[in-house]
C-alpha cells in the first residue's frame, strides 16, 4: 500500500506543475495544492511501511478527504467554466483545463481510496 501512496503524491505534484505548465501564473493554487497534498501522500506511504493501525487508518483517510477537497474544488471550476461560456469570456481555455485536471485529481484519488480499503481488508484477513 505505501507504493501507492508514494505514486499518487507524486502523481499529485506532477497535476500540479501541469497546472502551471498549461495556464501559466495564475495556478499557484494548483501548485500549492497540488504539492502539499502530494508531499503528505508521500510521506503517509513512507511512514505506513512502519506496521502501525493508525498510519494504516491514515494511509485511507488522506486520500479520502482530498477526494472530497477536489471534487469540490472540480464543482466549482465546473460552475465558474459554464458561467464564462455563457459571457463568451477569452479564459474558457484556461479554465476548462484547470477543470480536467482537478476533476482527474478527484478520480484518481477515489481510485486510491478504494485500492486502500481492498489492501487493508486483505490485510486483516490474513
Amino acid at each position: 500500500m505505501n507504493v501507492l501512496l508514494i505514486f499518487y503524491g507524486t502523481f499529485l505534484i506532477g497535476c500540479g506543475i501541469t497546472s502551471v505548465l498549461f495556464i501559466g501564473s495564475k495556478a499557484k493554487t494548483a501548485l500549492i495544492s497540488g504539492g502539499t497534498s502530494g508531499v503528505i501522500s508521500i510521506l503517509v506511504g513512507y511512514f505506513h511501511s512502519y506496521p502501525c493501525t493508525p498510519l494504516a487508518l491514515a494511509a485511507i483517510l488522506v486520500p479520502f478527504m482530498l477526494f472530497f477537497v477536489f471534487s469540490w474544488r472540480s464543482t466549482k471550476t465546473f460552475f465558474k467554466l459554464i458561467e464564462l461560456i455563457e459571457l463568451k469570456d477569452a479564459s474558457v481555455q484556461t479554465k476548462a483545463i484547470a477543470f480536467l485536471i482537478i476533476s482527474l485529481m478527484a478520480v484518481v484519488s477515489i481510485v486510491v481510496v478504494a485500492l486502500q480499503i481492498v489492501g487493508y481488508a486483505s490485510y486483516l484477513t490474513a
